[in-house]
């Protein structure tokens, strides 16, 4: 029995649900038919649970190779009649956009609910952009939950509507709303009665699929009329609502939404302040009917809106539009305009907010910690293959060279950082070898490498890696190849050997660039950082030959994380090692060359193993430049 199976309780079951696990159950009770996605923060537990329950709960499941595949293939399902669902972060709308700002073209009687995973506060993203503008984009509605119970009750809503008008949906779900936990009521679980048709009169129906020239006019008339009557139908539904905070007079009005309205309501309870606020629930169509009968004759009405000001904006539009003299107060034109738009709007920063407005001096009821909280930067797992590639990356391309290396998006960004210093560009995921094909040709004798992991190569990088070979690029690739999608929690990729439904072929790296056309490709162990060195120095010498051009080194390990956690319940992870300090010279090339997080300064300076922490893997064996090594495998050790 899987944790997950309480997902698949009965009506009227009362369960905590973290707000990703909230939205799963609302896929059951949706009847939802087919769910894919690509796996990132903050969505990630959504696979995770279904990777696990999916088959008990009638649904086909899959993590596809990147967003945009799996919302074409969601998308095509809705159109087929199959209830169908996508998720993805934030910065996978980007990949996905080419499909996104179609949708809304198409007639989809299975109804299609796309979830987006936004990250206020850029905390597991490259950038922390505002989704919002996608929907006004494409012509497709947004609705934003607050809470679990919200989370699950409107994306059931989202469907049915979705299924009403045969038209897509967005429910926007920033990081705390995937990852707040409170309580869920459970509805019951839904089964589709919809049929599944594929047929010309299908294919045909109101103007058809094929976006030509005479066919555009009537398939955007088509979204821009069912957009109109979805905000109709959600605000008849009472998703927008006045609530009234405190006991006294209301001294602000606000209007706010989603997981910014939880953070308001903690902060009017800590200020001791009564409030009236407009809490919406769908953001696109802006839902001037509800926001007029808000603003009534209300002197001044505040916006609080984490990022961009975009409700602000339509208010004071609206305003305007229908000659009211309400002042509102958002974030443009105040003197912390710019700090305003960047970050979460959590409960302690609208208590700042709020308190400045409202000509409150507070004093914050908690103190801070009399001893500093020393800085601790993201770092790489113990015994990850990826660092003995960084350290003899390193040593193969020479002193002062690290400049010329490129980035992808993965746990190996995480070279960027001291002692390695690797992969200086970053863009987004497949952006590593297109960045090191420009270094390449503005310093042709210069050695160039990017770095790509195995889940990022299927995902977004093999069309870069096709143009260097067909361009001539003369470069090194690293491909990191430790067989599972390791940044967002080890979900499966199409170099996995296993997907959401079992076993499946395991499609070879090697393979696909021998036809791709690239003639050097080598395969080494990770944890071997001579082999990775050598190889690494014969790359760069083939890329620089006459006959050169892209070289790909692939170095091969499975997640230590991964592997250490199954090891450990096995009772196979190998002993932790130690440092005999009788041996030890304290040179500290472990420490602060190949920086493992195991290994530690004592209090009088010398280097230890945190045996808490050490998996026994003993790449740092290999860094000590010692003909006697003082690592040392600790027998007797005993693992709890």
């Amino acid at each position: 029995m899987s944790e997950y199976d309480i997902l698949l309780a009965e009506s009227g079951t009362k369960a905590s649900l973290l707000g990703n696990y909230a939205f799963v159950r609302g896929m059951i009770e949706s009847g939802v038919q087919v769910a894919t996605c690509y796996p990132g923060s903050p969505t990630a537990e959504m696979a995770n649970a279904l990777l696990q329950i999916a088959s008990k709960a009638g649904i086909y499941f899959e993590i596809s190779t990147n967003e945009k595949v799996a919302l074409e293939i969601a998308a095509t399902s809705a159109i087929i009649g199959r209830p169908s669902v996508c998720w993805m972060k934030s910065v996978g709308l980007n990949v996905a956009a080419d499909t996104a700002v179609q949708l809304s073209y198409m007639t989809m009687p299975g109804g299609l609910v796309v979830i987006l995973g936004d990250d206020p506060g850029h905390l597991s993203s490259q950038n922390e952009q505002d989704n919002r503008y996608y929907g006004r984009l494409a012509y497709v509605p947004f609705i934003e939950p607050s809470d679990p119970q919200e989370a699950k009750d409107f994306f059931v809503t989202a469907m049915r509507v979705s299924q009403k008008y045969q038209a897509p949906v967005f429910v926007r779900a920033t990081t705390r709303n995937c990852h707040q936990t409170g309580p869920v009521t459970f509805g019951e679980r839904g089964v589709s009665s919809i049929e599944l048709k594929w047929d010309n009169e299908t294919m045909r129906r109101d103007g058809g699929y094929i976006p030509l020239p005479g066919t555009f006019s009537p398939m955007k008339r088509k979204a821009l009329e069912k957009l109109a009557q979805i905000g109709t139908e959600f605000n008849s539904l009472g998703f927008n609502k006045t609530v009234r905070l405190g006991t006294g007079e209301p001294r602000i009005r606000m209007i706010t939404y989603g997981h910014t309205f939880q953070s308001t309501v903690s902060a009017l309870d800590y200020l001791g302040v009564s409030a009236e606020i407009l809490k919406l629930g769908i953001t696109h169509p802006f839902p001037k009917d509800d926001v007029r009968k808000f603003l009534g004759v209300s002197k001044e009405v505040h916006v609080l809106e984490e990022l961009d000001p975009i409700l602000e904006n339509e208010t004071k539009v609206l305003c305007y539009e229908l000659g009211l003299h309400t002042k509102i107060v958002g974030k443009s034109g105040l003197p912390d305009e710019l700090e305003l738009m960047i970050g979460e709007y959590d409960p302690t920063r609208v208590t700042s907010i709020l308190s400045k407005r409202l000509e409150i001096s507070t004093n914050p009821d908690f103190c801070e910690s009399s001893i500093p909280v020393p800085v601790r930067s993201p770092q790489l797992c113990p015994g990850c293959g990826h660092r003995t590639a960084f350290y003899a990356t390193k040593k193969a391309m020479g002193k002062n060279k690290e400049a010329f290396s490129m980035a992808d998006i993965g746990c190996y960004s995480l070279g960027f950082l001291p002692p390695y210093s690797l992969g200086n560009l970053l863009y987004c995921m497949g952006s590593g070898a297109p960045a090191a094909s420009a270094v390449s040709r503005a310093f042709p004798l210069e050695p160039v490498i990017s770095f790509v992991g195995d889940s990022t190569f299927f995902h977004a990088a093999m069309p870069g890696i096709v143009n260097a070979v067909y361009n001539k690029h003369r470069q090194v690739i690293m491909v990191m190849d430790n067989g599972i999608t390791a940044m967002t929690g080890h979900q499966p990729n199409p170099n996995s050997g296993f997907g959401a439904g079992g076993a499946t072929p395991k499609i070879s790296i090697d393979e696909i660039l021998k036809a791709f056309g690239v003639k050097f490709v080598e395969r080494v162990p990770s944890y071997d950082c001579a082999k990775v060195e050598e190889a690494l120095k014969k790359a760069f010498d083939y890329a620089q030959s006459p006959d050169g051009g892209v070289a790909v080194v692939i170095q091969e390990e499975p997640c230590a994380l991964r592997r250490s956690r199954i090891e450990r319940k096995k009772g196979l992870l190998a002993n932790p090692l130690r440092i005999d300090l009788e041996v030890c010279k304290n040179v500290k090339n472990c420490l602060k060359g190949f920086s493992c997080p195991a290994i530690e300064n004592t209090d009088d300076q010398k280097v230890y193993i945190n045996t808490d922490l050490c998996i026994g893997c003993a790449s740092c064996v290999q860094t000590c430049p010692l003909k006697d090594k003082p690592m040392k495998r600790i027998e007797d050790f005993k693992r709890v």
